[in-house]
């Protein structure tokens, strides 16, 4: 934990010192009442937080944010990457992993779709009915010491979430290791040309369908390998947008 996120909504408030964050903090960074540590307010600021309370049955924290978090300077450091990233929903375990990397690295949109060959039991899980991946966006927030999170959607299908994005004037790439017409790797700056708002898609374990490839084409994806290896979709995913975020500058 390099960052301590907390919501607004939990200032002042006891956290249950069963809390992920508060047994950290106590076991791990060894603080208690009247210590101070980094921290960030979820999608609005960092600063300092301070425990004003330490007991058995949990923590009360206070926060005081940093003065110029609304520099100029200050806040393109703490922008997300103009970098949306289609993921056909995987199993929620994994999607778990996904996610808190991708905030991680700053990916400033994710898209959850179902897919043609996706497990249909995954979009009935909690993690996607009830949007339960916040937990996983926090943690990649801490991991990161950045209190601002993704925005994520959940698309029932590909289709929708294709629609979604709007204007076909945006970059959009889908990695594809049958259609595929070039490497991603070697794409370089054309990835993301400078002031883009590039679109990944990255298929379920399964991938995608020649329908679904059909659809996106007429939707303006070019498709593009990871090499001549077939890669899980967490491992796609996360090479891929390490090298887009290089092309945007980012990395």
């Amino acid at each position: 934990m390099n960052m301590l996120i907390l919501e607004a909504a939990e200032l002042g408030k006891r956290i249950d010192a069963s809390d992920r964050r508060v047994r950290h903090i106590s076991r791990v960074l060894k603080k208690s009442q009247g210590d101070t540590l980094c921290a960030g307010i979820a999608d609005c600021g960092s600063g300092l937080a301070t425990i004003e309370s330490d007991g058995p049955d949990g923590m009360v924290f206070s926060f005081v944010q940093n003065a110029h978090d609304n520099d100029a300077q200050a806040a393109n450091t703490l922008a997300l990457a103009t970098l949306t990233v289609l993921l056909g929903f995987p199993r929620p375990i994994q999607a778990n992993r996904i996610l808190k990397d991708l905030c991680s690295l700053g990916v400033g949109t994710i898209l959850l779709c179902g897919s043609e060959l996706g497990e249909k039991s995954y979009m009935d899980s909690d993690f996607f009915r009830k949007k339960e991946f916040r937990s996983a966006l926090i943690e990649g927030a801490e991991q990161a010491a950045n209190p601002f999170l993704p925005t994520v959607e959940t698309h029932w299908s590909l289709m929708r979430a294709v629609e979604s994005l709007g204007s076909t004037d945006l970059p959009r790439w889908a990695l594809d290791p049958y259609r595929c017409t070039q490497s991603f790797g070697s794409l370089g700056a054309r990835i993301a040309p400078q002031g883009s708002h590039p679109v990944l898609a990255i298929g379920s374990e399964r991938g995608w369908t020649d329908r679904e490839l059909d659809q996106m084409e007429a939707h303006g994806f070019s498709f593009a390998s990871m090499g001549t290896r077939i890669l899980k979709s967490e491992t796609a995913c996360i090479a891929a947008v390490s090298l887009a975020l290089a092309a945007l500058g980012r990395l």
